[in-house]
């Protein structure tokens, strides 16, 4: 039986080799300490996501009950099929489905979906009133400042090599 830490290595593996090219890989490798460490945060390593038949995810409107205006779009992650169907059945649509994701592959996902601002994934299959929620823009800035230190450390590993009065210490 794999450990959690196992299961979540394999899944950045296979977001890694599921890239379309070296560069790519390269980013993805980049960001998978971020999403790895955000996804150790959660319970469980898939989740179960409302979707179309096409397997775009159903988007949740919601807006604040102070500040009617602040409106925000989420989606909703099940740790467990039941209270996902149960929410699908609500909706009364034939086109929706249940589909389940690593949770890696969710995170990493999320960054590219502009139009969201936050997955809230419950990891209790008897509480779909409370959540976690992991906001996209912070994947994003975590996710930089990632890129941005390996840039740094590259910068300096490039000027170690080119100063011959350094490198020849070695």
């Amino acid at each position: 039986m794999l450990t959690k830490d196992q299961i979540l290595d394999r899944q950045v593996a296979l977001l890694v080799q599921s890239t379309p090219d070296e560069e790519t890989a390269s980013a993805v490798s980049l960001i998978a300490s971020v999403l790895k460490a955000i996804a150790q945060n959660l319970r469980h390593t898939t989740y179960i996501v409302i979707q179309d038949l096409e397997g775009g995810w159903l988007l949740t409107p919601l807006s604040n009950h102070d500040n009617p205006e602040l409106e925000k779009t989420t989606i909703y992650a099940y740790c467990d099929r039941t209270p996902a169907n149960i929410d699908r059945l609500k909706l009364n649509d034939a086109q929706l489905e249940c589909g389940e994701y690593n949770v890696i592959d969710m995170l990493f996902r999320l960054i590219g979906m502009k139009q969201v601002d936050s997955i809230v994934f419950f990891d209790r299959a008897t509480d779909t009133q409370n959540g976690i929620e992991i906001v996209r823009s912070e994947i994003e800035e975590l996710c930089e400042k990632q890129i941005k230190r390996a840039q740094f450390g590259l910068q300096k590993l490039n000027e170690f090599k080119n100063n011959p009065d350094i490198s020849n210490i070695a």
